[in-house]
């Protein structure tokens, strides 16, 4: 089991968050400004390719600490799904070039695939694009494809996120739920404090309201702080065999803050590899297969 963690994320990591920061600003702006953006061909929308100075070796520290890593496991590389922190800037740079809504963005998951550790003191190159659009039923779902690795090796990391916008002709359909007949394993459980929400915020950059601010996070449909998706993400994939090099998860419902025994749950069926977390009121907060 993880433990609660109480410690302390520096102030002064903002500084490293400079570029989400701006991009979240911009989202901000658009949505008060109520500008009607032109509709964009997503396909003619051109490529990012940088090279971006690597994560402190301090805020790596916090993050792997803050996720409940093995001791020594990323002794001399990043975290893969430390992504979040520089991956979250570039996909904002591609949707503000759409018109969909950012400010209501719904995150539905992330595809990971893992070729090589990426190290903690090169340079990194990042590749991003958006991947594919699929417009039906009033909604908008739309993939971010994220590459990282070095000059060298180009590729040590590919994510996907997953993200989905409301249109205009949204309704809301009722979904089916299926029986589930796997047979679940408990791998371990973690439990989340009442301000996970602003140490992850201070680890990634990723400071929407939702997360941290309680006044703001009652007025959301969760009607509560919830922690982020890649958070959720972050501890339960440490739980997984260190050999695992795919994973695909969907987010299905919030951790809501604080929790207590969230359980990481794995089944094996015919070769293929299952895992979801289960929250404290038995929920089922994330469902994905991973190799």
């Amino acid at each position: 089991m993880v433990a609660l963690r109480y410690q302390q994320i520096p102030l002064q990591f903002l500084f490293e968050h400079q570029a989400t920061l701006v991009g979240l600003g911009k989202i901000g702006l658009r949505s008060i400004a109520k500008k009607k953006v032109a509709t964009v061909n997503w396909q003619a929308l051109a490529p990012i390719t940088e090279i971006i100075d690597p994560p402190s070796t301090k805020l790596i520290e916090h993050y792997i600490q803050w996720s409940g890593a093995a001791p020594n496991k990323y002794n001399n590389s990043i975290p893969a799904h430390m992504v979040s922190q520089w991956g979250l800037s570039f996909a904002t740079r591609l949707l503000l070039q759409t018109s969909y809504p950012l400010s209501q963005v719904i995150n539905q998951g992330v595809s990971l695939t893992i070729h090589g550790e990426l190290p903690r003191n090169e340079k990194l190159m990042v590749q991003a694009k958006i991947s594919q659009v699929d417009e039906r039923n009033g909604l908008a779902r739309v993939s971010v494809q994220i590459k990282t690795g070095t000059v060298i090796e180009p590729e040590l990391i590919e994510a996907v996120l997953h993200m989905a916008f409301i249109l205009p002709n949204f309704k809301k359909m009722k979904r089916t739920e299926k029986v589930d007949q796997k047979n679940w394993q408990t791998l371990g459980q973690w439990s989340a404090t009442a301000d996970d929400g602003f140490k992850f915020a201070l680890l990634t950059g990723d400071f929407n309201p939702i997360h941290w601010v309680g006044s703001l996070a009652k007025l959301s449909s969760f009607d509560q702080k919830v922690l982020h998706g890649f958070g959720v993400f972050a501890r339960s994939f440490e739980f997984l065999p260190e050999s695992t090099k795919q994973i695909d998860i969907r987010f299905l419902k919030p951790v809501k803050l604080p929790s207590r025994h969230n359980r990481v749950e794995i089944s094996t069926e015919q070769d293929q590899y299952f895992v979801r977390v289960v929250g404290s009121e038995g929920q089922i907060c994330l469902m994905g297969q991973f190799q």
